[in-house]
Formats: C-alpha cells, structure tokens, sequence
C-alpha cells in the first residue's frame, strides 16, 4: 500500500500540468505538477493560503467564483484566464516564463470533502502558443493583405457594434468613405505595382491623421472607409478634409511621375431615424460618387437621410 501511495504522490507530482486542489472557502489545499518552468512558474508555496492572500481582490474573486460555480453545477467546468507572476505574491517571475501567461483551466468538483470543505481539483493548462496562433488568424481574417488596413469584414463587425450602441445610448459615430481619383489611369500608365505602392503609400498617411478608436479599412480596389466613434457629421467632415489635404499635398520620396493622387471623400454620421446600418453606408456612399461627380478632389458630407 505504501508503494501504491508513494507512486501516485510521484505520478501526481510529474504531471505536465499544475494541478490545484481549491476549497470552497478559497484556499489553496494542495499543488501539484507543473515543474517544466519553460511553461510554469513554482507555485508550491502557495499551499495553505487563500486566493485573497495571494492575488488582488477582484483576481481572487474571480477565481473564487468559478470554484463555487463548478461546486455548484456539479460537473466539470472550462474557462480561459491570463495571469502573470507579477500578480501572484511569492512568485519568481525569473524562475518561470516572463510575462502574460495564458491558461485553459479545467475544474472539476472532488468526490471526497478536504478537512470536511468541500472543494475542486483546477488543472491550468498554458495556452500560449494557441492564443498567439488564434490572435493571428483574426489579424488575418480582418486585415487587407496589401496595406495592412482592416478590411470590409471588419468594417462591418465594427458598424454593426458602433450602430447598436448609437441605436441604446445615443453615441454619435460618422462614415467617412473616400476613393482615389482616376486610379485606373495610374494602373494603366505605370503599372500594378506603382498602384500597389500607392495604395500602401495612401494607408500610411491616413493612419497619421488617426485617433486611437478609429477604423480605417480598405474596403474595395482604391475604396477606402474609416469609422469614427464619438464623432458627429461637422466633426467629420473636418476629419475627412484633413485626410483629403494630406493625400493631395504628399509628396513621394521619389521623382517617378503619376504617383501623386487625390481623392473624393463621402461623410455620413448616424442618425435618429436610422433602422439599420446599411443606411450610413448608403449615405457616404453617394456623397462620395456626388464628389466625383463635382469635379474630384472634395469632400461632400450627407446632412439627412
């Protein structure tokens, strides 16, 4: 018997995964596994101390939370958390890898009462490699491959969230759309790769007139939009003439006719009467074929539906 118990304890102990045995009062009963420190950090001293000794208040009643909830359903609960050594008192942060670290925490009810407290068994599992991976693959799916702006499927996501929190809380949020002027003559005369250069080059200036909330997307060929939370229809088109100027004015680093450009720019804002969001695009999209239309190189902005 005392072998059987000693092989377990060394079966335990070598798991790849740390494994937590949490009360329902949130202490730390027992710790296990975990010892690769490429993955994990030593967490053995935290044996015998609550979650509130340890972590900061909101941290540890989140993680208390998810104990009694799994006591409460019964059953085997999965949840994604980030946690980092510098959150956990006692942690070497140097004796483990630096930095966030992201876990798949799998919680299960346990059968037998620790000292007559009920409690779970939480195994982290570090998750890192596959966050990365799916950060990367939304970066991908929402990102024009050419210059790096977001693309139509973002700008919808984005619309869609923007126009519901308009549609509840009244946020005032403008559509800026703008096309390049005459860009398939620069196609034709210099090539495809002057385009595409210009492209980028055009996605780089208007990222320098950009605040930290705005979308600024590709959305077509030489179709630009950019979405502009907290922005009403003056402010907008304020915002739209500068992007219009700082293309117009740009000079290219080198001496190669045809890359300079201009653009016509269509402005629309949310408005009251607006059912749905497609109606913004609408707007925009006519203001800006009405610019085109005017001569080019302006910006016209929709004052009503």
């Amino acid at each position: 018997m005392d072998t059987e118990v000693e092989l377990l304890k060394a079966m335990v102990s070598a798991l790849p995964d740390p494994v937590f045995v949490i009360t329902e009062s949130g202490y730390y009963a027992v710790i296990a596994g975990g010892q690769d420190s490429n993955y994990y950090h030593d967490g053995t001293h935290l044996a015998g101390l609550a979650l509130h000794d340890v972590l900061e208040p909101e941290k540890a009643d989140w993680f208390l939370a998810q104990v009694r909830q799994t006591l409460l359903e019964d059953g085997m609960r999965t949840v994604e958390y980030r946690l980092a050594a510098e959150e956990v008192d006692g942690i070497d942060g140097e004796a483990g890898p630096a930095g966030t670290i992201y876990f798949e925490g799998h919680i299960q009810p346990l059968n037998e009462r620790w000292k007559g407290e009920r409690a779970v068994v939480w195994l982290a599992r570090n998750i890192n490699r596959r966050h990365a991976l799916e950060i990367r693959l939304r970066h991908m799916s929402e990102t024009d491959a050419l210059t790096g702006a977001y693309n139509r499927r973002k700008l919808m996501e984005e619309m869609d969230s923007r126009f519901a929190e308009f549609r509840r809380y009244g946020q005032s949020c403008a559509l800026i759309m703008f096309d390049l002027d005459r860009f398939k003559e620069v196609n034709d005369r210099y090539g495809h790769g002057v385009g595409d250069e210009v492209l980028r080059r055009i996605t780089g200036i208007c990222r320098q007139q950009l605040r930290e909330p705005d979308v600024f997307c590709r959305i077509g060929g030489e179709e630009f939009a950019l979405l502009a939370p907290g922005t009403d229809l003056v402010a907008a088109r304020q915002l739209g003439e500068r992007l219009r100027e700082a293309i117009a004015d740009h000079e290219p680093d080198d001496e190669q006719p045809g890359r300079r450009v201009t653009v016509s720019v269509g402005v629309s804002a949310f408005m009251s009467g607006d059912t749905h969001m497609e109606a913004i695009m609408i707007r925009a999209d006519n203001a800006l074929y009405e610019a085109k239309r005017a001569g080019r190189n302006q910006v016209l902005a929709v004052e009503q539906g």
